[in-house]
């Protein structure tokens, strides 16, 4: 696969097992605050995790923005238990899980031994519509050298989520490149699969559950877990 030149990849759940943060950030951080420490845990992750319609609606629009997102699922999560909340308790649990959270982003051997010889091959970058910096991630994962500040592609920043075809056309922008040299490699069928491919990009997808694909878009390569695409791009 030495045609591509560009892999661009996805962050939380392709590189960065999202559970290994935020699920156990979240949890820690009721338990030290004073507000929610006395609430169930599970069942307060479980608003997080699946905010109602209400709110990923217009979030999906762009009618909301990140920022009033965050507050809004925070918000329904603490009314879920009869919590009454205003900005202030929002943005103060918001910083403690920010910083909580973030000490339970770990280190991949695997992955950054795997990031390091493609490096060698192709140039990488990531692209995320993830909700919480991902450069703060990547410094804590160890890969600040294989990523560095200008190859990682936030919407919160840029102000459009994938599968908008503008945030995957900013990273080639970036880097100089055409969608024919690039390949995409994520979790989310739609947002790493379709909309990279419905801009002239290939994709891998790692699909580590087997969930069934949901349109007829053919990625290159349907892989269980990231490290498999060692195989097809190192040989």
């Amino acid at each position: 696969m030495r045609k591509y030149s560009l892999l661009l990849f996805d962050l939380d759940d392709t590189i960065l097992d999202n559970s290994s943060w935020f699920n156990v950030g979240l949890i820690k951080t009721l338990e030290m605050h004073s507000v929610t420490r006395t609430l169930d845990a599970s069942a307060f992750l479980e608003q997080m995790l699946h905010p109602p319609k209400m709110i990923m609606e217009p979030f999906k629009r762009r009618e909301l923005s990140p920022e009033a997102f965050k507050k809004a699922r925070w918000s329904h999560a603490l009314s879920y238990f009869n919590v009454r909340s205003d900005a202030i308790l929002i943005d103060e649990i918001d910083m403690l899980f920010i910083k909580t959270s973030m000490d339970y982003v770990c280190a991949n051997e695997s992955i950054f031994a795997l990031l390091k010889d493609l490096k060698h091959y192709y140039e990488v970058g990531i692209v995320t519509n993830g909700l919480y910096d991902p450069r703060l991630k990547i410094q804590k994962m160890g890969l600040a050298e294989v990523f560095s500040d200008e190859t990682i592609f936030h919407a919160e920043e840029l102000g459009y989520r994938k599968p908008d075809p503008q945030i995957y056309a900013v990273a080639l922008g970036q880097f100089g490149k055409k969608p024919d040299e690039t390949l995409f490699i994520g979790d989310s069928w739609t947002h790493d699969v379709v909309g990279p491919m419905e801009a002239g990009i290939d994709a891998i997808w790692v699909n580590p559950k087997g969930f069934p694909q949901t349109t007829n878009h053919s990625p290159v390569a349907i892989v269980p877990d990231v490290t498999e695409i060692r195989r097809l791009l190192l040989n």
